[in-house]
């Protein structure tokens, strides 16, 4: 992966082009104001017949060039207005597509005639401007309940994509990336939680109520827990204590739960007032999750929020994804992150805290990041090991976190061979056995140019698109071109159209 951030005129050519070690097949861009046709046109031809690229206009833009220098821009106070960010990406064993769902009420219909509705989908990275982005996101979650989902709500006012060099501009809807395959894509959400209290509280099956809605259970209410002396108070104490406790640090509190042990973390979710229920002094209770709802007994803390536990936070869970990365052995490509649009310099103290803390942590790595005006992304945690900072599932809408999609490549495994213990008389007895079966070899082949080639191929897109797809991808490789898994096969014939000049 390769990316920078700079004005579009030119950018792949002058920044990028030297860095790619092959033709890309996914890109990501972010432009801090809306883009003419015009320059997205010209960003389409200077790209790969296959690249699927998604994006939009919003207010502020991060990533970092191929130096590792990191780049933020603002469109209100910086003196710049046509930079943009742009990462472009090639993963030759993943399925990659692109989405384009316009504004309207028939969303549904367009997820189904897309295929973002069949089985094999593992990762979504979703750029929206509707008003059923949470309805849309809650689908795709339903159907693909294993898929990890991320994204944001863009803060400009157009969305773009580029599919087989075809521009779409749209005003209201959504656009995103869709993964299938040996995806390398995994992704993490970063908030404050800073425990309040010095050791949690526990409930069991005596704590919890049923909530009724008319002869249907529709949830459970938490009435009592127990403290570390052993003392059991009403729920909404302990709740009303948590507040006094945080200060009213600006972003309230969430509750965790955990089921059992906390040994994986807490769940995290914000507490407010339509979880309270007063007439039991009790507290509604989010569905657990996985699949069993219902929760029977475990641990529960309260947890405050702050600048300082979402600086730890954030820090702490990048250094343990690198950690990670290093023991396993596997390198990180690249990254994009959608951060909140109030995680800013006036409630942090310093300007661009989430990308300069990935830039820092993982320098070198390139990323691409947008404020957004709201975050999707899996579910919250709090004191979670190092070994569940990634997670699938549970995709939620999200305020005033930093979500991260991180690329990442496992190390290569060698494959197995029946001679890997053999000993040097097994092995020369193998290779005699080659010897004596096999076929002589032909003479070698005149080498091919590319003029010997074309005269051996149509000269009109109509004959090429007649060929079989193995004749189209054995015509590229002597062409010299490289066919890209889960092409199409008029994706093959444009790359061998545009190489050897031909036109209808």
């Amino acid at each position: 992966m390769v990316g920078a951030v700079a004005p579009l005129d030119g950018l792949v050519k002058r920044s990028l082009a030297d860095h790619l070690g092959a033709a890309p097949t996914m890109g990501i861009l972010f432009s801090q104001e809306a883009l003419q046709k015009k320059a997205l046109v010209d960003l389409a031809e200077s790209l790969p017949y296959q690249m699927e690229l998604v994006g939009g206009a919003m207010s502020v833009v991060a990533g970092t060039d191929p130096s590792g220098a990191l780049t933020q821009t603002n469109a209100h106070r910086g003196r710049r207005h046509d930079d943009v960010g742009l990462t472009l990406g090639r993963f030759p064993e993943a399925t990659v597509k692109s989405f384009c769902i316009p504004g309207g009420r028939d969303w549904e219909a367009q997820l189904e005639s897309q295929g973002m509705l069949q089985e094999g989908w593992k990762v979504f990275l979703v750029i929206a401007r509707h008003r059923a982005t949470a309805d849309i996101v809650e689908k795709l979650q339903e159907t693909h309940p294993k898929a990890a989902i991320i994204g944001g709500m863009a803060t400009g006012e157009t969305l773009y994509r580029i599919r087989q060099r075809e521009v779409q501009e749209l005003d209201e809807g959504v656009v995103g990336l869709m993964f299938a395959g040996d995806v390398p894509l995994a992704a993490f959400v970063s908030r404050g939680a800073r425990g309040l209290g010095d050791a949690p509280f526990t409930f069991g099956p005596d704590d919890l109520e049923p909530i009724w809605e008319g002869s249907k259970i529709e949830g459970q209410m938490l009435t009592h827990v127990t403290d570390a002396e052993g003392s059991r108070r009403t729920a909404l104490e302990v709740v009303m204590e948590g507040v006094h406790k945080s200060g009213g640090g600006g972003g309230g509190i969430c509750i965790g739960l955990a089921e059992g042990s906390a040994a994986d973390g807490y769940e995290l979710t914000g507490i407010d007032n339509e979880m309270v229920v007063h007439h039991k002094a009790a507290l509604a209770l989010p569905a657990r999750r996985g699949d069993d709802p219902r929760w029977s007994s475990g641990n529960v803390r309260f947890f405050g929020f702050d600048p300082d536990s979402c600086k730890e936070d954030l820090i702490s869970r990048l250094a343990g994804i690198k950690q990670r990365a290093a023991e396993r052995g596997e390198r990180i490509l690249g990254s994009v992150m959608f951060t909140c649009g109030a995680r800013t310099q006036r409630f942090f103290g310093t300007p661009a805290f989430d990308a300069t803390t990935f830039a820092n942590t993982l320098p070198g790595v390139p990323m691409i990041g947008m404020y957004a005006g709201g975050e999707i992304g899996p579910p919250l945690t709090a004191e979670a090991p190092a070994s569940k900072a990634f997670q699938v599932g549970g995709c939620e809408m999200h305020g005033f976190t930093a979500i991260f999609g991180i690329f990442i490549v496992p190390p290569q495994k060698p494959r197995k061979s029946l001679l890997m213990f053999a000993d040097n008389a097994a092995i020369a007895a193998a290779y005699a056995e080659l010897r004596r079966n096999a076929p002589p070899l032909p003479p070698p082949p005149a080498p091919s140019t590319a003029a010997a080639v074309a005269a051996m191929l149509p000269g009109s897109l109509a004959e090429l698109r007649a060929l079989p797809v193995k004749a189209l991808k054995e015509a590229m490789g002597r062409l010299g071109l490289a066919a890209v898994a889960g092409s199409e096969k008029e994706d093959l014939v444009q790359e061998v159209a545009q190489k050897l000049g031909v036109a209808e």
